[in-house]
């Protein structure tokens, strides 16, 4: 039997093509579906290796001895962060390697950097501003050591420390920070009190030449008095303040009351540490 031909038109009009599936943008579907960005956790690095994106701390050695050099140069590029460009046993070639190389760091020989006074350090810091000068010390003490400080260095470590104290103070000096060891602020502290105790033996001794009266007045002279304002105090004329003032200057070989005024200070007289007979103590 035939087959009966196929209807193009229903009842209600001709049949409409089926529309095509919407194709979708396999990009924007993509979006969609994409999970959302997770950010990694942030990992801190163990002690002596630079975090990501920090700059290297480029430094150079200066020191006489050949051995130390290369101990601290093999401490030093242990560390990751840390570019140890150069180095020299000659304390005439510290400056010409410092801004030749453009140091971050300066870790110099005590000796070296005590040269000429102080010589090579301050040279350094003039030159080139932005290196920091740190210094090896083979003792806590010495003069030099004083000297060194005075010129102005960023820290200053004992050759006998532990690599780890020597990396870590490299970073800390190249941030901008500053390094003392232990031993050496000890001394640093002790020479400042044994500065101090002889600056107030000193004026103690001056002042002792003095009567209990023109103490008084260099009291108040120190605190910045007018002579008015002194004769007022004491309740003395004006004119008896100045005999007096004239002749403390004398005894105390002053040509004028500032000078007069530091001494008091450091007799202690402005703080009004005084003994019954008059004299500073210390505290």
């Amino acid at each position: 039997m035939a087959q009966p031909p196929l209807r193009t038109e229903w009842p209600f009009g001709p049949v409409k093509a089926a529309r095509p599936a919407a194709v979708h943008d396999v990009r924007t579907a993509a979006r969609r579906t994409a999970s959302p960005q997770v950010t990694p956790p942030q990992v801190t690095p163990p002690e002596g290796v630079a975090r990501s994106g920090e700059a290297t701390v480029v430094v150079g050695i200066a020191d006489h001895e050949v051995l130390v050099r290369g101990g601290i140069r093999a401490a030093l590029e242990q560390a990751h962060g840390i570019d140890v460009v150069a180095d020299t046993g000659d304390a005439g070639s510290v400056i010409e390697m410092t801004l030749r190389h453009r140091l971050r760091v300066l870790l110099i020989d005590s000796g070296m950097a005590g040269t000429h006074g102080a010589w090579v350090t301050h040279t350094v810091r003039r030159l080139s501003p932005s290196t920091a000068v740190l210094v090896l010390a083979s003792s806590p003490g010495g003069g030099h050591i004083d000297r060194i400080l005075r010129a102005g260095v960023a820290g200053c470590l004992l050759k006998s420390g532990n690599p780890q104290d020597l990396v870590a103070a490299v970073r800390v000096v190249a941030g901008g920070g500053a390094v003392l060891y232990p031993e050496i602020a000890k001394h640093v502290l002790d020479r400042v009190a044994r500065i101090d105790t002889e600056r107030f033996e000193r004026a103690r001794e001056l002042i002792g030449c003095l009567t209990l009266r023109e103490r008084e007045v260099l009291a108040l002279v120190a605190q910045g008095m007018a002579n008015s304002e002194i004769g007022r105090a004491l309740h003395l004329s004006e004119g008896g303040v100045k005999a007096h003032i004239s002749r403390l200057l004398t005894k105390l070989d002053c040509g004028n009351r500032v000078r007069a005024a530091l001494i008091a200070r450091d007799a202690g007289l402005t703080e009004g540490r005084t003994t019954e007979a008059g004299f500073p103590r210390p505290a």
